[in-house]
Parts: C-alpha cells; structure tokens; sequence
C-alpha cells in the first residue's frame, strides 16, 4: 500500500510540474530562483544564466578540479547536497534534476513547491545538444544555448580536421581502463567521443555495453592501441594504477604498453555530460594523435 502511494505520488508531481513548465512558458514569466542537484546540470545553467538568477548548485563535487570544469565559479553558491532542508531554505522556483537520481528525493521536491526539470541524462554528442537547447528554453536564455552548441560544433570539427590531416593510418582501438577495473562500452558518452575522433572502443567491439568491470585477461585479450586511465586525485590511484599497468609483465605485450601509450586524462573529459563535452572530446584526440594546440 505504501509503494502504491509513493507511486501516485509521484505521477501527480510529474503531471504538476509538466504542466506548471509547460504553462509558464506562455506566460513569459523567468524563473529567478534556480536551483541544480547535479554537477552537470550545475556546468549548464552557469552558462545559460545570469549569476544572480542561481540560488544553489549540487554539492562539494563541483569545487572537484578533476571533477568539475566550474569549480572555480561553485564556490561562491550555496551547496544542496540533495538536502530537502536546504531546499526549503533557498525556495528556488526552478530546480533541475536527472533521471538517474532516486526517486525518494524527486518525490520530497513537491514540499518545496518548485517546477522541476529532470533530464534525461545525454549518451552522446547530438543528445548533449538537444539537452543544452532544452534548458536554454526552459529558463529563457535561447540565444546563449545555441552560442554553447555553437560552440560545440565548430570545435568538434576543428579538431577532426587536425586528426585528419595528422593521423593517415589505421584505426586506433581505444580502452578505457579505471583503477577500479572497469572500463565503458557501447551506450556511453566515452563510447560516442571516440568514435567522434575517429577511434574504435575496444570495449565496444568486444560487445561490453554500458560500464563494466573487466579483468586483466580481458584486457590483455583486447590489446588495445591506447589505453586511457582517469584521473581524480585524491580518490583514485590513477598515476600509481599507470605505473602498475605500464610495469606488470603480464601487460607487457599489449600494445598500448608497449608503445607507451597509455595516457592519464582527468575524469571530467572522460564521462562529461554539460557543454565541456568538447573539452572532453578534445583532451582525448589531443592525447591520442599528439596534437599541439592551435
């Protein structure tokens, strides 16, 4: 019975909150009390909007540099770290939320009476467009949403014109390898930037979808051109999981090692789900074809 109430409470909410976003769009009313409970959603709308329209940004994560690519401009707003509390205590009349967040914290937002937005969390480079236009309506900011995918794209394509022009061989085939032994395949925004670089994920090919664990002899199996390791310091071990791959015998043959190109990148450019995208995109054919900046 309890489940079943949750369950209609929360489609009343939905029902309310499309209706109240959809509605207030006809109006032409701002939202001028924003709130973001994710980093991602907190990178977005620091671009979209004027500063003094933001009321609260998600959490400690975003002063993370490895993390967040605006630790800088988070510190000066209040964290909400999911808290109902603080929710109430900032009384933002907008708040963005994503779908993979638990379903208990969507359903305590209708105590604080805000319109919510929950987006779907983006897979690749076309769908983090349609998301940052999205956005951009939502809060009346078009022009500035278009300038970010704007941004996007001539950036993307400056870059696979210099990997056109450097690189004239083969493939590479590209493995994400994370400390915690676990690499990402088909579906996932790494799986997109490397095809977008002209790459082939080996995890991909290997059929593994999503983010998964995989073992030494799996990887020893694939042997991958590159490897790509993330960093984020002072939570993983990335440089000392690096030394450990690039000095274990059994790795000794695959040609990432062999070849010396297994490559540190921060874990913002390997999983980023906002506009820096691109900066994502860019680290990885940087480090990958040894492009110099322009």
């Amino acid at each position: 019975m309890r489940v079943l109430k949750k369950i209609i409470s929360l489609i009343y909410i939905v029902l309310v909150l499309t209706i109240s976003i959809s509605t207030l769009g006809a109006e032409g009313k701002k939202f001028n009390r924003i709130a973001s409970l994710t980093l991602s959603g907190d990178e977005m709308i620091l671009s979209l909007v004027d500063h003094e329209r933001i009321v609260g940004l998600c959490g400690e994560i975003n002063e993370e540099p490895d993390m967040s690519h605006v630790w800088k401009e988070a510190k000066k707003f209040p964290k909400i770290e999911s808290s109902i509390e603080t929710m109430i205590e900032l009384e933002p009349d907008f708040v963005i939320t994503a779908d993979w967040m638990k379903k208990e914290v969507l359903l305590h937002l209708q105590e604080v009476g805000a319109n919510v937005y929950t987006y779907t969390t983006p897979k690749n480079f076309e769908e983090q467009k349609k998301l940052i236009r999205e956005l951009a309506s939502l809060v009346e900011e078009k022009e500035r949403g278009e300038e970010l995918v704007k941004d996007m794209e001539g950036r993307l394509s400056d870059l696979q014109k210099q990997i056109h022009n450097k690189h004239k061989g083969e493939k590479l085939r590209i493995l994400l390898y994370t400390s915690y032994e676990n690499t990402s395949g088909k579906g996932t925004t790494f799986d997109d930037m490397v095809s977008l670089i002209g790459g082939i994920n080996a995890a991909s090919e290997a059929e593994i979808i999503g983010s998964q664990k995989i073992s030494k002899e799996k990887v020893i199996e694939l042997n991958p051109d590159v490897i790509i390791i993330p960093i984020w310091k002072g939570h993983i071990n990335s440089e000392e999981f690096s030394k450990f791959v690039m000095n274990d015998p059994s790795y000794e043959n695959v040609k990432a090692v062999k070849n010396k190109k297994v490559y540190l990148l921060r874990h913002k450019d390997i999983s980023p789900t906002s506009q820096y995208m691109i900066e994502g995109i860019e680290s990885l054919g940087k480090a990958i074809y040894n492009l110099k900046e322009e």
